[in-house]
């Protein structure tokens, strides 16, 4: 991954990431305490006692400590220490826990003790050398006949501290959240660059364009949130907006373009050179590879935007199983593509399924009312299609999405082109494959794709700043007319009055004229 990658997942990922340095940094903050506690802490105490060792001998005046600390940890000795401190386990416990270091060049032995109480290990390690010297001073020991003993020094507890080595977390709370905060960063970013590894949906116009081959002809940007329950169809309702700009962005690439058949090898595509050419209507067919992706809405949406050009517009709505289409158009379904073809009789007329719908010069046959098999009622749409071309000059058909229905495969070979509709983050990358293949596979010519809820930056939409932002500086010129003729006595004219009406549907050269309006009064009076 190059470092353009990085910073790709990080920006769609950036939710994450920063949850996990939130999360960090509010734990350590709720679990350290206000006040830390500075103070070195005492882990344990020590003891040591020395013993110095002399000899009784004139002639050797060196005593020979070898046997000395072997007496000290075993035997008598650790016994009598026993007693003396009150120990009920077995002595040699006792004297394991001893450190006992004989000095030969000072001839002195240091017997040492560490306990969690500074008094129990300087009264164990006192303890061990009074019993030893008592035990010498008894009689000669083998090994140790000459050997005289005394004690230098008694054991005094020394406390042992922790020591400061390595890395030392700061006491204070702002310090350790600080840290904590960037250990959640740090596991946000590893955490986001594993989503995006087990996460293999595909967002972005080049990751759809990598794994389906297919040209991208068209942008929808993403709708708000208030507006995407509405089931409306924007290029007829709001046809200003730079959603609707980009459906007439695809009309415009499937009237001016030609479709492309997709290779079965992935190599470089090749016009479809050859193809018969169509005479009458043009049949689109608008497929995707799943359900919900917005084929549907893409549908009403490019047969708005040709109706607007003065084209007759036939919809069908092929998608025997789950219709939807009648929805959006306001039609109420009824018989439709079914029903003709259950009863294909020679007196049955296409035109009487047709109906009108809500968008002026468009016409919808509904998917009708004998649903039970879709599966074979698609195989029998040749005729149908052939018909529906001298009804309009463009037909545009919506089937099933193409990996959930085989309903969609016996349309293919009878329309003049497909466009695949797909939304960001629906689509893998092993399902666009699949798509790529299937389509290459029946030699389709493809017009390319309609990439729904596309993220774009305001700068990057089309109209914005230029075009449609003059029409609401005229809005807000119209609104300001408006009010200013009502404080004058209400002496504004009828075109005033009707840009007040009707502020947000008007078109910018009526607009314009309620502008101007005001002013022509003013002269007037």
């Amino acid at each position: 991954m190059t470092l353009q990658d990085y910073i790709k997942v990080f920006r769609h990922r950036w939710i994450v990431i920063v949850v996990c340095a939130l999360v960090a940094g509010a734990a350590t903050w709720f679990v350290t305490p206000a006040s830390a506690d500075t103070t070195k802490k005492i882990g344990s105490y020590t003891a040591t006692a020395t013993i110095l060792v002399g000899s009784t001998d004139t002639e050797n005046p060196v005593a020979n400590m070898g046997r000395i600390p072997l007496y000290m940890t075993t035997g008598e000795i650790p016994r009598r220490a026993a007693a003396v401190v009150d120990y009920d386990g077995d002595p040699a416990l006792l004297a394991g826990g001893l450190t006992v270091t004989p000095d030969n060049a000072a001839q002195a032995i240091t017997v040492g003790a560490t306990a969690s109480d500074g008094a129990r290990a300087a009264a164990v390690a006192n303890a061990f050398a009074t019993e030893t010297v008592k035990f010498f001073r008894e009689k000669p020991r083998p090994g140790a006949e000459n050997v005289a003993l005394s004690i230098l020094q008694t054991a005094t507890p020394i406390p042992v501290t922790n020591a400061d080595g390595g890395f030392v977390v700061p006491p204070g709370r702002g310090p350790r959240t600080a840290i904590a905060t960037v250990l959640g960063l740090l596991a946000g970013l590893s955490l986001a660059l594993l989503l995006d590894r087990l996460d293999s949906r595909l967002r972005t116009r080049q990751e759809i364009h990598d794994a389906l081959r297919m040209p991208i002809i068209a942008e929808i940007p993403r709708l708000k949130r208030s507006q995407r329950h509405r089931g409306s169809i924007a290029v007829a309702e709001d046809p200003l907006s730079n959603y609707s700009d980009g459906y007439r962005a695809a009309r415009t690439a499937l009237v001016h373009t030609t479709g492309q058949i997709m290779p079965g090898d992935y190599t470089p595509r090749r016009s479809a050179a050859g193809a018969r050419p169509a005479e009458g209507a043009r049949l689109v067919l608008v497929t995707s590879a799943h359900a919900a992706e917005g084929k549907t809405t893409s549908v009403a949406n490019l047969a708005a935007s040709f109706a607007e050009t003065g084209q007759r517009v036939l919809v069908l709505d092929a998608d025997l199983r789950s219709p939807d289409a009648h929805n959006l158009f306001d039609v109420p379904q009824g018989a439709g593509i079914s029903d003709y073809l259950r009863d294909p009789s020679d007196d049955a007329s296409l035109s009487a399924v047709v109906r009108p719908t809500s968008v002026p010069g468009v016409r919808i046959i509904t998917a009708g009312t004998s649903l039970a098999h879709p599966a074979s009622l698609a195989s029998r749409m040749g005729s149908l299609l052939e018909e529906a071309r001298g009804m309009a000059d463009v037909v545009l058909i919506d089937s099933a999405p193409l990996l959930e229905a085989s309903d969609v495969f016996d349309i293919l070979p009878m329309v003049d082109t497909l466009l695949l509709v797909v939304r960001s983050g629906r689509l893998t990358e092993p399902a666009g494959n699949r798509v790529a293949e299937l389509i290459g596979r029946f030699q389709v010519p493809v017009s390319g794709v309609i990439l729904l809820g596309a993220p774009a930056k305001r700068a990057d939409a089309y109209g914005y700043g230029y075009g449609y932002g003059e029409n609401r500086q005229s809005k807000r010129k119209a609104k300001r007319a408006a009010k200013a003729a009502r404080s004058r006595g209400g002496r504004a004219t009828a075109g005033t009055r009707m840009v007040e009406a009707d502020q947000v549907d008007a078109e910018p050269a009526a607009l314009e004229d309620a502008d101007r309006e005001p002013r022509r009064t003013s002269s007037s009076a």
